[in-house]
């Protein structure tokens, strides 16, 4: 707990993206069954449709980690291929004016941005995909920056972590996450690490578990609660 109270309150709060504050569960799954279905007619292929479970499985994860567990071991080196055809149908689907964030996301960015703590985007995803979550979910307006794996000086998830508190000049931060991912980068940094609760994984060692409503985690950061 050391290294959480060094931190706070913090100056810069990073929040990982799908899973986190973008509740993608509500539309993946039958979004990339209708994908595989149509990549798999198109190329003449028998492919298994994946379970809710498979399908959420995926997600936190980049690039090949999310496309090739969908396809057959002959053709995994293939995954761009079958994202060519999906992305598309992620754009529409997010863009499609539905709200897709998580109860209580907005106001608790709102509120974080009234009371002055600067807050960032680190997302596993593509620039395509990331520009449809920043202007259909509203998350553009709602952060002071927005990182993916096509910003420039990215290759991990890690270095949008360090780009951000290079931008905001914090020295009290604290990385927000859904994955395994997500701590990895907020450790290769030093960074205290707040896991968002789920049944996809088990994080056993982050220095808060946030239940996903927004006073619990402010008051786990040490920050005034709601209005």
């Amino acid at each position: 707990m050391e290294l959480m109270s060094r931190n706070l309150p913090p100056e810069l709060i990073v929040f990982d993206v799908d899973g986190t504050l973008h509740d993608t569960f509500r539309w993946w799954s039958p979004v990339i069954r209708a994908g595989l279905q149509r990549f798999a007619e198109r190329e003449g292929l028998q492919l298994r449709m994946p379970t809710d479970a498979e399908a959420e499985a995926v997600v936190g994860m980049r690039d090949a980690g999310v496309w090739a567990p969908f396809l057959p071991e002959e053709h995994k080196h293939r995954w761009n291929d079958l994202r060519s055809v999906v992305l598309p149908m992620e754009v529409e689907t997010i863009s499609s004016g539905t709200d897709f964030l998580f109860a209580g996301v907005r106001p608790l960015l709102e509120h974080l941005r009234r009371i002055g703590v600067r807050v960032a985007l680190a997302s596993n995803c593509r620039s395509t995909y990331m520009a449809a979550v920043q202007q259909g979910q509203g998350l553009a307006a709602l952060t002071d920056w927005q990182f993916c794996l096509d910003s420039p000086g990215v290759d991990h998830k890690t270095d949008m972590l360090r780009l951000a508190q290079a931008a905001a000049g914090a020295t009290r931060v604290v990385m927000v996450g859904d994955r395994e991912p997500d701590l990895e980068a907020a450790r290769a940094l030093g960074w205290p690490f707040v896991w968002r609760h789920n049944d996809r994984c088990a994080i056993a060692d982050a220095e808060l578990v946030w239940n996903g409503d927004p006073d619990h985690l402010l008051a786990g950061l040490g920050l005034p609660k709601l209005a």
